[in-house]
């Protein structure tokens, strides 16, 4: 099974992708699978991925600058993997592991690379339960309607680790519906992708064990995570007062984990990017 990992032409992402594949093939080998959807054209990320011989699928999304309302350009790069039943170097794969780009792998996947789920697996975040601002949502698909009631109390499963059935997506056009839902609906969502992900399938989503999508902050991360997820503050994040709760427990270790996979020039512009931050910070 690959794992997948997409991004646009934000160069801190790249970064992320880096370090989120080099802890990847430290855990399950050099030569482990994997494959980048990349929706942009900057010379120098080709250039790069090319040099961390990262395979590369050029792609472009239905879900694009025109159909997502801008509040969510800044990170418009994590609504491709709503697409990837749609990717071409993808067609020959049923199932797949989807990851953000700020995760550590800090254990081999295999348990997660035997999974066969009907349409995803994905791991619940840490929240309450909560309502919608909407009861139902609705959409038109090949000229005829339909309604998707909300339910309560909505669990929210995080979409930073998934394993996704591709094959299940593809038959009689499943993703082409779901991207119709998608453009029709991103107006009404919280959440960015994961909310389409979570109200489209609902009860079709199978649970996976936290332990494979753990953020840094949460108490038990270093003895549990054995996918940290960088969600929230990424490890150059250091000069938000909104994040001071979340930069506790194990964040600060985690975060040293992830800077002990860059080169030299590398760990030196990502702490120039936290600098930028405390100058900001201080009074």
């Amino acid at each position: 099974m690959k794992t997948v990992f997409c991004i646009d032409d934000n160069p801190r992402y790249l970064r992320l992708l880096q370090v989120a594949v080099r802890s990847l093939r430290r855990v399950c080998g050099s030569d482990a699978p994997c494959l980048c959807v990349y929706a942009g054209d900057d010379a120098r990320i080709l250039e790069t991925l090319d040099r961390e011989r990262i395979p590369v699928a050029r792609y472009r999304p239905q879900l694009d600058r025109k159909s997502i309302p801008p509040r969510f350009h800044y990170c418009i790069g994590c609504f491709l993997k709503l697409e990837l039943a749609l990717v071409p170097e993808l067609a020959e794969e049923e199932y797949v592991l989807y990851c953000d780009v700020d995760v550590l792998f800090r254990q081999s996947p295999t348990e997660l690379f035997a999974r066969r789920p009907a349409y995803m697996d994905m791991a619940r975040e840490n929240t309450a339960p909560f309502f919608h601002d909407y009861d139902k949502l609705d959409y038109e698909w090949r000229g005829n309607v339909y309604v998707i009631p909300m339910p309560f109390p909505i669990w929210t499963f995080s979409s930073g680790v998934v394993v996704f059935n591709l094959g299940r997506l593809r038959r009689r056009d499943l993703i082409y519906s779901f991207l119709a839902f998608c453009r029709q609906n991103v107006e009404r969502i919280g959440n960015l992708d994961q909310s389409l992900l979570n109200y489209f399938f609902g009860k079709h989503i199978v649970r996976l064990d936290p332990c494979w999508n753990r953020p840094p902050y949460h108490s038990d991360a270093l003895t549990e995570g054995r996918i940290v997820h960088f969600h929230g503050p990424k490890p150059w994040d250091v000069g938000k007062r909104l994040w001071d709760e979340l930069r506790i427990a194990c964040y600060w270790p985690l975060r040293d984990a992830w800077l002990d996979y860059l080169a030299p020039d590398e760990r030196e512009e990502v702490e120039a990017w936290s600098d930028e931050q405390r100058k900001l910070r201080t009074p």
